[in-house]
């Protein structure tokens, strides 16, 4: 009785807190949009798989700038390239960040994100120098060039061993990218269960949580995604704690031959601490993971061959 009793009153708060944020507002200008219903506002009217689709149509309706209620969340979205100029080059600073889901606020990820910050902070533009000197400067990238080409090669190895069956080339290229990431930061492959851990985490940001559709209700985690997302956390941290280890204990020389041996160099002059160096390798797996998931392997999930040898 008492569970049911806070559960109805958790619920009724930001009900109460979103009709006194329209009375107040009420008479604010805002972009048109499609009228919203009480409670869930305009989620309907972005259900079903094909969202885009769902966006142009209402976008021809009400204009290249218009509004959308998403539970208690005012969303603006702009479609057209002249309302985009204008929103970037005049309202840059209020866009500079992005919207946190709520998975990336588990172990306080987003506060030390270069993803997720923004960035004006001070932390943000430390990370960047790093990743623009240390990691994507042409030096380093020309330095893992052999690295990456013998990666495309073993792709090419496995299928030319595979002549005469059929083989799924979406998942030959997902987890090749992610082997050829794993080596040009570690030189060596990706842990077993590291690339199923990340996949794990990207799929559940692209699902719908009540903490991003109703902020008030965050704390209380009701579909427990804010701690399951820090449990697989925690796991792909653990493996790279292993990964650090391994590495300190080796003797090497002073020459980088990998991301890791750049940013251990700077966490020996305190430059960056060890959180920042094992956040921002699990950083790139993640992007990457994401690049793949939501590209590369839907694209090519459908397409299976069956490779012939040439003379």
């Amino acid at each position: 009785m008492v569970y049911e009793l806070f559960l109805w009153m958790s619920l009724a708060v930001p009900l109460l807190f979103n009709a006194i944020i329209k009375r107040s507002d009420g008479k604010a200008q805002r972009p048109p949009g499609p009228r919203p219903l009480p409670i869930i506002e305009n989620l309907l009217d972005v259900r079903g798989g094909n969202l885009h689709h769902y966006l142009a149509s209402l976008a021809h309706d009400h204009g290249p700038v218009m509004m959308l209620k998403l539970g208690l969340v005012t969303t603006v979205f702009i479609s057209s390239r002249d309302a985009a100029w204008e929103a970037f080059t005049k309202h840059d600073r209020l866009l500079a960040a992005r919207t946190v889901p709520d998975t990336r606020r588990a172990l306080a990820h987003s506060e030390r994100s270069m993803v997720w910050l923004p960035s004006y902070h001070p932390l943000w533009k430390t990370l960047r120098g790093v990743a623009a000197c240390h990691i994507f400067s042409p030096r380093n990238l020309n330095v893992a060039r052999s690295t990456r080409e013998r990666k495309v090669y073993d792709m090419v190895d496995y299928i030319r061993r595979c002549a005469g069956r059929e083989v799924d080339i979406g998942q030959i290229l997902y987890h090749g990218m992610f082997d050829l990431l794993a080596n040009v930061l570690f030189s060596e492959n990706a842990h077993p269960n590291l690339s199923e851990l990340m996949e794990d985490m990207v799929a559940l940001l692209a699902k719908p949580n009540m903490s991003d559709l109703f902020p008030l209700l965050r704390p209380l985690d009701l579909q427990g995604f804010r701690h399951w997302t820090a449990m697989h956390m925690r796991r792909v941290f653990h493996i790279l704690d292993n990964i650090v280890d391994c590495r300190l204990a080796q003797v090497t020389d002073d020459k980088c031959k990998d991301v890791l041996d750049s940013l251990l160099v700077l966490m020996s002059t305190s430059k960056l601490t060890r959180q920042d160096c094992e956040g921002m390798s699990a950083e790139k797996l993640d992007v990457t993971e994401r690049y793949t998931s939501n590209s590369v392997l839907v694209m090519a999930a459908p397409l299976k061959v069956v490779p012939v040898v040439g003379t």
